[in-house]
């Protein structure tokens, strides 16, 4: 008699524990950054230690949208990537050559040096940068962090940072001849630069905004990143036909 009533006791106990279950906590975030060196040097820190991350980068420029949807992934031999351009062309980068089909056709194979199929002004091995995080928050380095506060991105609280970029500086560190050349035309035809960062738990970003304005304040181009699922089951193969 006393075994049953010690197993009741003890059921009743364990269906209370469920009934009563306490709620997870809300994601904490870091301390505020006062500078914007900190503030690139930790956050393509912490991305780069991250595995994977699912990106989207929107780019407007002159009435005209491109918008690359796909996931990347760390792997020993290299960052892989795996992408969508606007629903018509995929790409596919591994580490010693890349993919390419449109419209749901027959692969073709790239070398690393070919221009990027979805990007003019890149090589197919340096899609990698465009897309990674850490890429895309170290291009920002050199910049003054003019702003900061507080704010929810679908939920999820995040510090924002905004920062003014230096166009010369980040030109002198772009690889691509290309692209560093229109970053030089930009900065001697007086256009000015913003980026807003927005960080979110972990100290990771979660989504970072750049704007291109004219000499008349105009914006000529403005390209948005947001980074979601870190750590998530990305795999990036070779494409098999």
């Amino acid at each position: 008699m006393r075994r049953s009533v010690v197993a009741l006791v003890l059921a009743g106990v364990a269906l209370a524990g469920c009934a009563q279950r306490s709620p997870l906590p809300e994601p904490t975030l870091g301390p505020v950054v006062e500078d914007s060196a900190t503030l690139i040097t930790g956050l393509a820190a912490r991305a780069d230690e991250q595995r994977s991350v699912r990106f989207q980068a929107e780019t407007s420029m002159t009435g005209l949208r491109v918008t690359l949807d796909g996931g990347l992934l760390r792997a020993r031999e290299g960052r892989l990537v795996s992408l969508r351009q606007d629903a018509s062309t995929d790409v596919v980068v591994l580490a010693d050559a890349g993919y390419s089909r449109t419209g749901g056709g027959t692969w073709t194979r790239l070398d690393l040096a070919d221009r990027a199929p979805v990007r003019a002004d890149t090589t197919v091995a340096g899609l990698a940068d465009e897309v990674d995080p850490a890429s895309v928050v170290e291009s920002l380095a050199g910049s003054l962090l003019v702003e900061k506060g507080d704010e929810r991105l679908d939920g999820v609280p995040t510090r924002r940072y905004t920062l003014l970029v230096d166009l010369r500086a980040q030109a002198e560190r772009t690889p691509d001849s290309s692209r560093r050349a229109q970053l030089l035309a930009a900065y001697e035809s007086g256009f000015t630069a913003s980026a807003t960062v927005w960080v979110g738990p972990g100290d990771l970003p979660v989504r970072v905004e750049q704007v291109l304005k004219t000499l008349e304040d105009n914006v000529f181009q403005r390209t948005l990143h947001r980074f979601a699922d870190w750590n998530a089951d990305i795999r990036v193969t070779a494409p098999t036909s």
